[in-house]
């Protein structure tokens, strides 16, 4: 598998990821995220992280949306209300928005866009950035390879699956 597959899968398992911090230097961009999945192990760790470093980061821009600060706007349901279009490349400011990672899509040859929603107090954003290599580490800052996320991944969605199913019972 080439290395844009394997990006392409790292991204595929981004669904409700938060963005902690975003730092760039050079041509390599640092994500800190935390992840979901520590529910399920048995000591819960509601806040693991896991450190994502991309090489071959020549472009990276975040549009984002924040809501009107008007009477008018804020009186409206969350989801009736106007926002206004931001952009920035600043890093430190995309550390500030809450971004939670929903899905991704890839443009050949390098380009990737990550599409998120908020924590915070705006209305959403995507995150458009090239990559052309990775590395993965873990809470401890020790290497993680692709295929010991894609078995975390897989624990977690055959535990809500299970959940699910006794839901349904």
């Amino acid at each position: 598998m080439n290395k844009q597959k394997e990006i392409e899968e790292l991204f595929s398992m981004f669904h409700d990821f938060e963005i902690k911090s975003v730092s760039k230097d050079r041509e390599t961009m640092t994500l800190e995220i935390v992840i979901p999945w520590g529910q399920v192990w048995n000591l819960a760790v509601m806040e693991y992280q896991i450190k994502v470093e991309l090489s071959g980061c020549r472009s990276l821009l975040c549009e984002y949306f924040v809501f009107r600060d008007d009477e008018a706007n804020k009186s409206k349901l969350l989801a009736l209300r106007e926002t206004e279009k931001r952009i920035t490349s600043d890093p430190q400011t995309m550390d500030k928005l809450g971004l939670e990672v929903q899905s991704y899509t890839y443009t050949p040859p390098d380009t990737y866009v990550l599409h998120c929603n908020s924590s915070k107090e705006i209305a959403g954003g995507e995150l458009t950035l090239t990559a052309t290599d990775y590395r993965i580490f873990n809470n401890n800052g020790e290497p993680l390879t692709l295929d010991h996320l894609k078995q975390w991944a897989t624990e977690w969605w055959g535990r809500i699956q299970e959940m699910w199913d006794e839901q349904k019972k």
